[in-house]
């Protein structure tokens, strides 16, 4: 093996620097996914791997149809909710409203 007539070392030692270099950089890599894994409740590479094919699965079982109608129903029951609160908050100001009239209180029935 020549040496490299540029670093003066023998051309694997380069070689052997990127490799190692490379291989560093995967171990600390790896090293942070399997942190911000386990902070997400999966254990291992492995185990998402697992959740990944489970979901692929679960999501291959439905069709777009039925995706569709589910989140038109969803969103359709979100715009139903937003009015009911919008009605129970003015509710609450007619009923503050009225309290504070002079006698209304005394008017209600009693329990």
């Amino acid at each position: 093996m020549g040496k490299d007539p540029h670093t003066g070392r023998g051309k694997d030692n380069g070689m052997t620097t990127d490799i190692r270099r490379d291989a560093d950089q995967l171990m600390r890599y790896y090293g942070e996914l399997m942190r911000r894994l386990t902070q997400n409740g999966v254990r291992d590479v492995a185990e998402l791997l697992t959740l990944y094919e489970q979901l692929q699965r679960a999501v291959s079982a439905l069709t777009a149809q039925e995706i569709s109608w589910a989140c038109d129903q969803v969103q359709g029951l979100i715009r139903q909710l937003v009015g009911m609160d919008t009605n129970i908050q003015a509710l609450r100001r007619l009923k503050t409203a009225f309290s504070e009239l002079p006698g209304i209180a005394d008017t209600r029935p009693p329990a």
